[in-house]
């Protein structure tokens, strides 16, 4: 079963991620996510990303993380590659999160230029100190800059799960949306920032993550 489908239609590069279970992010997915960022950055498209119904992700493969090792790494290092894939993309980038984001998921919809939650019982939340991880040096950085700084101590160090509205106040979504209503209020908002003035965008959208960008690199040594 593949872990990752994409098609681009007028403009806007869907990708959908679903292994089945978590879409936990594997190298194996990563790599396959990053691949498809870099057709769609190529082709000059508004992006839009989303997962299974119930869960966009879970994050990093935990039998991994547990194993430790080169494998492990190998997953860190292309997580890394993803978050500069996504500060450097050239065009909107939109997150419909369809459910549980936890973790490397968490820190994936910081990235985003817009969010929507899927309203319902999930769990949404940077949660490596409550499973014995200390918070990576390239992602609290991410944190520091994107989740809103009343909440940061609460998702950073004591890794409080949140509910959706209490994700919309804490910075990870823009908005939430009912499960039925997400993809599509997700498609209409892909295209409204598509059609900005591309090169405003893009230069804006530079502009705005340099900073965060920077501090990342450093970290990333």
């Amino acid at each position: 079963m593949s872990t990752l489908v994409w098609a681009i239609t007028d403009g806007v590069a869907e990708i959908a991620l679903d292994d089945g279970k978590v879409n936990a992010l594997s190298e194996q997915m990563l790599d396959s996510l990053l691949a498809a960022i870099a057709e769609a950055a190529r082709a000059d498209a508004a992006l839009l990303i989303y997962g299974r119904a119930g869960c966009f992700s879970g994050g990093y493969d935990r039998k991994l993380i547990a194993a430790g090792g080169p494998a492990c790494d190998a997953m860190r290092a292309a997580g890394d590659r993803l978050t500069l894939a996504l500060l450097d993309y050239p065009a909107p980038v939109v997150i419909a999160s369809t459910g549980h984001a936890m973790a490397k998921a968490a820190f994936l919809l910081l990235l985003a230029d817009y969010r929507i939650g899927a309203a319902g019982a999930f769990n949404i939340g940077l949660n490596e100190v409550a499973i014995g991880m200390t918070m990576p040096d390239a992602a609290m950085p991410q944190a520091r800059a994107r989740v809103a700084p009343q909440w940061l101590n609460r998702c950073a160090l004591q890794a409080q799960i949140l509910n959706p509205e209490q994700a919309l106040e804490a910075g990870f979504y823009d908005e939430l949306a009912t499960g039925g209503d997400l993809l599509d209020r997700a498609r209409e908002k892909a295209r409204q920032l598509a059609a900005l003035d591309r090169k405003a965008y893009r230069e804006t959208r530079l502009l705005l993550n340099a900073p965060l960008r920077a501090e990342v690199l450093a970290a990333l040594g």
